[in-house]
């Protein structure tokens, strides 16, 4: 007999999506069709070229700029952001960027009630995610509420065609690591898992080519996988791995991708003994056998060119112990029971960079 497919409620998150080569030039005539007329576009300083793209686009639509973003999404900086678009009577946040101008482009929604519209340059996908962060006091918060989610979003492969490796590269990790939790966070369910494994698939076969050279088509099709990565992540929602990334962030300014980056394959060895068959059919995706998925997604993200360790970006060793006790002592959520005994381990091999092996499964009480 057949064996029936698992029972699930699954809610489905609203929102349009453009996805077509040029289609910033689009983005005046996607406002028109939602009826505003008066647009904030928050665009950090170093991306003044997308902001003078975009105002070509809007014309008169666009009546205030803010360049001021922060990884982390400080809360001062929500605070006056909103205050700024409030004071200026607009009826649209737009923003231009990578997950930081996302992330504050999201606070602002929150706090505003207004309608949000993100054009992503990066591989982050939380454009797809009902999902904020804020950080104050060293600690980042995040929070799940329908005003994060954006009602467009318009993703241009253009605009990552000079995205340079060292920024790509951890980006796309990021957007794997998505895909990996949403196979075993509390909320998965079977259409999340079918979009979560494509996304996997398509950053494994592409991310190579679309670091090594001009390659847009690679770059399209690894922000399409970006994009399914935010899908299944703001449905299945996160899990231990994504929440050490914030608890580092907010502790320490740890950049974000690279975090994830570097603690993904650590992550999922001592998460394994919970996770078995979501690691079964994540090694799919990379062709290879269950017990050497570690391995090849450390590989990849040395190919990709992703930092090795937590201590190249600039972490050190207290730090690590700082974080192991706090993660334990915040009760972040994980399919493993967690100790600081259990974690201080991998943790300490993700701060050296050292492969991915049983040696560490074992000093974890895992088996990689």
């Amino acid at each position: 007999m057949t064996t029936m497919p698992e029972e699930f409620t699954r809610t489905a998150l609203p929102g349009r999506v453009v996805f077509a080569s040029g289609a910033l030039a689009r983005l005046g005539a996607e406002l028109d069709v939602a009826a505003t007329r008066r647009a904030m576009l928050v665009v950090a300083a170093r991306d003044a070229d997308l902001a003078e793209k975009a105002r070509s686009s809007l014309g008169d639509r666009a009546v205030l700029t803010w360049t001021e973003v922060t990884q982390h999404v400080p809360a001062e900086l929500a605070l006056r952001a909103t205050t700024a678009a409030l004071d200026a009577g607009v009826d649209v946040l737009v923003t231009i960027g990578g997950g930081s101008t996302t992330g504050l482009g999201k606070a602002v929604a929150v706090q505003s009630k207004l309608p949000l519209v993100v054009v992503p340059t990066t591989y982050a996908g939380s454009e797809m995610t009902p999902i904020y962060g804020l950080t104050s006091d060293n600690e980042k918060k995040t929070a799940r509420d329908a005003n994060a989610l954006p009602q467009l979003v318009i993703y241009d492969p253009q605009l990552l065609a000079t995205l340079p490796p060292a920024v790509a590269g951890p980006s796309a990790l990021n957007a794997l690591a998505h895909c990996a939790e949403a196979l075993w966070a509390a909320g998965r369910d079977p259409v999340n898992d079918a979009i979560a494994l494509d996304g996997a698939r398509r950053i494994h076969e592409y991310l190579p080519a679309a670091c090594a050279g001009e390659d847009l088509g690679a770059r399209g099709q690894v922000l399409l996988a970006a994009s399914m990565a935010g899908t299944a992540l703001a449905s299945a929602g996160t899990s231990l791995h994504h929440s050490l990334c914030h608890l580092l962030g907010g502790m320490f300014d740890a950049q974000h991708a690279q975090t994830h980056a570097i603690l993904l394959p650590y992550a999922i060895g001592f998460l394994r003994p919970s996770i078995d068959e979501p690691v079964k059919r994540l090694a799919s995706c990379f062709g290879v056998p269950a017990d050497q998925l570690e391995p090849a997604i450390w590989r990849l993200a040395r190919s990709a060119g992703t930092p090795r360790g937590l201590r190249e970006i600039g972490l050190n060793e207290q730090q690590i112990e700082q974080a192991a006790l706090a993660a334990v002592s915040r009760q972040l959520p994980s399919p493993r029971h967690v100790t600081v005994r259990e974690l201080r381990p991998w943790l300490m091999a993700a701060w050296t960079g050292e492969p991915p092996s049983r040696e560490i499964g074992a000093r974890s009480g895992a088996a990689v």
